[in-house]
């Protein structure tokens, strides 16, 4: 099994930007089509925003089978009480529950709008 750096893939210690996870994305992706297990590791990530683990892991839970992703990713450098766990684990919420996507989106957009 494989252990790939966040911040390697991403060329940063700040993954903040969506444009960052789709990166982050692309490559994991890569290696699953290709049934690689890997680790990811966010071990040196020093900034960690929902944005970048939406486009990221919530992404990749959107487009791939959860049981899937389950088996192959496994997440690593995070301890469970630190708040970019919770982080991760909303992104894989949203990116398994297409109704619980689509409120989250009807809301931020009532909120820009308004």
């Amino acid at each position: 099994m494989e252990t790939v750096k966040v911040i390697d893939i991403i060329g940063s210690a700040v993954a903040i930007s969506p444009r960052a996870g789709l990166k982050a994305y692309d490559y994991v992706a890569t290696e699953l089509n290709k049934h690689h297990s890997l680790h990811v590791n966010f071990e040196g990530v020093q900034d960690l925003t929902s944005a970048f683990c939406n486009s990221f892991i919530g992404k990749l839970y959107m487009n791939f089978d959860k049981s899937l992703l389950d088996s192959l990713i496994h997440i690593n450098g995070i301890a469970k009480d630190n708040i970019w766990y919770d982080k991760i684990q909303n992104a894989i919420y949203l990116g398994t529950d297409e109704h619980a996507r689509h409120l989250h989106d009807s809301n931020l957009n009532d909120i820009l709008s308004s």
